[in-house]
């Protein structure tokens, strides 16, 4: 948003994507994302009842919500430098609240699952006190992004509860060909970014479900479309006539998309006087 506009006490509630980047994220304190992380992302989510993160890397056959009222910290990455297998990220569920989520749109529940790193790592850099109760709702492991828009389609109701829902992924994730020397934004990384930033700010739906045929450069930016589905997810829990607004947008190793979108109910938004 810019300086000439507000928002409505309510709009800490507007479903939000954002790019969770790699798990060395919390130990790279000199990056744009980082900084987002650390500052913004706090304030985008005070004053909430709860959190719900549909992460990229939790994956069932049918939605399923964590009723655990502790959160396990789950380490689900390899090969990265001991020190982040060392953080716990403690903080509690909310089972009373998950279960009547669940009954409300009717899927199952899974009260030992904790929080992938799609969920803790964001969190733990923008909630450190852990003052806010967390919870995952699984992604469908062989669902279309239509698929997921009809889910989030299901979550709209979760602002009346005082839900906060996250869509935990990334904006383009192409591991095979991040460069690790940190050169210059690759081009077909800021061409599909755009192309989706613009495709949201223009409420074209159709363009972004069928993003596999018509943006540029899809199979490059998701060799495989995991890490974008909670983009879609996030998209249907807004309301029909959202209004977008791209609260972070940077790159790290050369083509990985940090992007961060919010979606708020018009009324949420007003013009300062």
């Amino acid at each position: 948003m810019t300086d000439a506009t507000a928002k409505s006490p309510s709009a800490n509630l507007a479903p939000m994507f954002i790019s969770h980047g790699s798990p060395m994220l919390v130990a790279r304190q000199n990056t744009p994302a980082f900084d987002f992380f650390v500052g913004e992302l706090g304030r985008h989510t005070d004053g909430v009842r709860a959190i719900l993160i549909v992460s990229a890397h939790w994956q069932t056959d049918a939605p399923t919500i964590s009723t655990a009222a502790q959160q396990e910290t789950i380490h689900d990455f390899f090969g990265f430098p001991k020190p982040l297998y060392d953080l716990r990220y403690d903080v509690a569920g909310d089972p009373e609240l998950a279960g009547q989520i669940a009954d409300q749109i009717d899927i199952a529940t899974d009260d030992a699952r904790g929080l992938d790193h799609g969920a803790w790592m964001p969190m733990i850099l923008a909630r450190p006190n852990a003052d806010i109760p967390v919870f995952q709702l699984s992604m469908l492991g062989h669902g279309s992004p239509k698929d997921h828009y009809e889910l989030g389609k299901k979550l709209r109701g979760l602002r009346d509860l005082g839900v906060l829902v996250i869509g935990s992924g990334a904006m383009t994730h192409n591991l095979r060909v991040l460069d690790r020397n940190e050169g210059p934004i690759d081009p077909w990384a800021k061409e599909f970014t755009d192309w989706m930033v613009e495709k949201t700010r223009t409420h074209d739906i159709d363009a972004l479900l069928d993003y596999r045929k018509r943006a540029p450069h899809a199979a490059m930016a998701h060799p495989e479309d995991d890490h974008l589905m909670p983009f879609y997810v996030a998209l249907g829990a807004a309301s029909d006539d959202f209004t977008p607004d791209l609260i972070h947008n940077s790159y790290e190793f050369g083509n990985l998309a940090m992007t961060a979108m919010r979606f708020y109910d018009q009324g949420a938004i007003k013009t300062a006087a």
